[in-house]
């Protein structure tokens, strides 16, 4: 036991919670988060931190936190790309400045910037090629946390989070991409952009091979609501996230108005409703020979957003 790794991994979405939860809960973190993006003191109070959020045909930002400034209080909002050591996707900073114009258009925030994580090889390397208004280290996070560590033991365990993901790339980790899966996921996104693009499927990323679940975000769903195809599994699912305590309200509003081969039932702390579809064997076959199949699990999914979107959350 005394030889065991204190973490046997540290991915992307460990470091992304890690911030998530500071800029959710730490007036402290916010303060100086926002001030060595902006390169001045502007955080006056805070609305909000959302992980994962996907802007349509525009693709994810990883991170997007949103708060009052102190001059005339506009809301402002960076948004948010971690990297360990995945190679940057064509364009993808411009893809973060062009979500940032989108929110503004649609009144979501008042001003904003775009900001990258990484460790500081990282972000010197010829990886990484993509322009950002802001680049923070995972260093200067990694010296925020050590600071402040004799105050709160919880310091020091993220401070050593964040160590972990420094060697990680430093021992030059590279993610273990499938090639078939990659153009799978690939194809699908093509197909769905062009013929659904309300879904708003998720951006297409380089995958591993047990990377088998495709998402969709709405933007008719309610906020903690999204939809995924579990491609392997066979199953094309709804979830309400966080709402196991209203299991009982959600099946009763649910339950008569779902197609009579759809279930509702607890996933941990959260509920689900899924349907049943053809499983899709991505590694072994192209996307055109099993495009049928996707076809009908993307009519469930169209049913489920369709009601879903009328009759909402609890």
């Amino acid at each position: 036991m005394l030889d065991q790794k204190f973490v046997a991994n540290v991915a992307e979405r460990d470091v992304d919670l890690l911030i998530m939860e500071e800029l959710s809960v730490s007036d402290e973190f916010r303060e100086w988060f926002s001030s060595r993006v902006f390169g001045e003191p502007i955080f006056q109070s805070e609305i909000g931190a959302w992980h994962s959020v996907s802007d349509g045909n525009l693709g994810e930002s990883d991170l997007v936190y949103l708060f009052q400034a102190i001059e005339d209080g506009p809301r402002t909002a960076i948004l948010i790309e971690n990297k360990i050591d995945a190679p940057p996707q064509p364009k993808q900073g411009d893809r973060y400045r062009l979500r940032g114009d989108n929110g503004l258009k649609q009144g979501f925030w008042d001003g904003f910037k775009t900001c990258v994580i990484a460790p500081s090889e990282y972000l010197s390397s010829s990886k990484h090629s993509e322009i950002y208004d802001a680049e923070i280290s995972y260093e200067e996070l990694l010296a925020y946390f050590q600071s402040r560590s004799p105050r709160d033991k919880r310091f020091s365990y993220k401070a050593r989070i964040l160590l972990v993901g420094i060697v990680k790339h430093k021992e030059g980790y590279q993610p273990k991409y499938s090639e078939e899966m990659t153009k799978f996921v690939e194809d699908y996104h093509t197909y769905v952009t062009d013929k659904y693009p309300r879904l708003g499927i998720q951006e297409a990323k380089p995958r591993p091979a047990g990377s088998t679940w495709v998402m969709f975000y709405p933007k008719s769903l309610p906020k903690g609501v999204n939809l995924v195809h579990q491609l392997t599994a066979g199953v094309v699912k709804v979830f309400f996230y966080g709402q196991a305590e209203a299991f009982e309200s959600l099946k009763a509003k649910y339950e008569p108005i779902l197609p009579s081969n759809a279930a509702i039932a607890l996933a941990g702390k959260s509920v689900a409703i899924s349907i049943e579809v053809p499983k899709i064997a991505p590694l072994s076959k192209p996307f055109s020979e099993q495009q049928e199949n996707v076809e009908q699990a993307l009519q469930y999914i169209v049913q489920l957003e369709g009601i879903v979107s009328v009759h909402g959350g609890i």
